[in-house]
């Protein structure tokens, strides 16, 4: 479906956007990445890198211009407290991006298909939600921005095709993503990447916060990419979530990172600090209905993620629009 056909795929250099230009260029497509990251593609794949800012409507409408499919994945990863610190321009700047790729995807005749990256954060408080389930009630106040200006993509998409009743767009709501090139800086990093980092640096004792009793459903972005790549190639209209469908323990993440990296570590505990939600799970019957099913474990995700970590360090050339600290890794 996608040989020789030209693809767009925003946040190309990213954590599952490299994973989806990887993908995409093996089937032999002719992938377009766009992100205002360093190019750190790898040149054996043959993508097109172009260093563009997606809140602008004029750059969204001349990246699409030309294209078979766009792969819409760029975005916000951030920890409670980037989402605690920048809430305006968080919301401010997924509005903007959102809006002007939905746009430009509809409005480009030779976009034969796009993929829109939702994000479970658009759900309320909750152990585990349906896809239907997010209407019924506002978005956790751990996610209050994000988890707005998320729901507005979908709402735009919703109005597109209803008013021209023509589909366009699939749309994809994935867990929480790990693996290589994630943001490893421990004031900004979300959970695995912060605990990968510490488990890589630890000596004697690494600590997590919390108990360690909160739940997440945690998916490689490999699997995120393999999913976006899935629902587009089937031209799913149906919002999907992406995960495992299954609940990870913070306690059994920590775990699991000690054992891959052979240390003998004690694991404390900070009860002070924010956890988010305690339990986060999307269910991913519709996923796995439609004939999907995760690739990776969680343990030989952890182990590539420590192993990636381990030999190159914190990732370098990052686009980062909400700076927290000093010395930015």
């Amino acid at each position: 479906m996608f040989k020789n056909k030209k693809v767009l795929v925003t946040g190309g250099t990213g954590l599952v956007g490299r994973e989806a230009v990887e993908l995409l260029s093996k089937r032999g497509a002719k992938v377009t990445s766009v992100s205002l990251d360093d190019n750190n593609l790898n040149p054996e794949w043959g993508a097109n890198y172009v260093k563009k800012d997606l809140r602008s409507i004029d750059n969204c409408m001349e990246l699409c211009e030309g294209m078979d499919y766009v792969f819409h994945i760029a975005g916000i990863k951030g920890s409670p407290v980037v989402m605690k610190t920048f809430q305006y321009q968080i919301f401010r700047d997924f509005i903007m991006m959102n809006t002007n790729m939905i746009d430009a995807i509809y409005n480009t005749p030779s976009v034969k298909w796009g993929l829109y990256t939702s994000t479970i954060g658009i759900y309320g408080p909750a152990r585990t939600f349906k896809e239907d389930d997010v209407w019924t009630q506002n978005p956790s106040p751990n996610d209050w921005y994000a988890g707005w200006a998320k729901r507005m993509g979908e709402v735009q998409i919703d109005a597109y095709d209803e008013q021209h009743g023509a589909p366009k767009v699939s749309i994809i709501r994935p867990a929480n993503i790990y693996g290589n090139f994630d943001n490893f800086d421990l004031r900004t990093s979300t959970l695995i990447p912060s605990l990968t980092r510490k488990v890589s640096e630890a000596e004697e004792s690494v600590e997590i916060w919390g108990t360690g009793e909160a739940g997440r459903d945690i998916i490689h972005a490999r699997d995120v990419a393999r999913a976006a790549i899935f629902a587009v190639e089937n031209k799913i209209s149906e919002p999907m979530n992406i995960g495992n469908g299954r609940t990870f323990t913070i306690k059994e993440v920590i775990e699991t990172l000690v054992k891959v990296s052979g240390k003998d570590l004690e694991i404390t505990h900070d009860l002070t600090k924010p956890t988010g939600d305690q339990f986060r799970v999307p269910i991913t019957d519709r996923l796995e209905g439609h004939g999907f099913e995760v690739s990776v474990k969680l343990e030989d995700g952890l182990r590539e993620t420590y192993e990636w970590y381990s030999k190159n360090g914190p990732t370098k050339g990052r686009f980062n629009p909400y700076y927290i600290g000093e010395n930015n890794d």
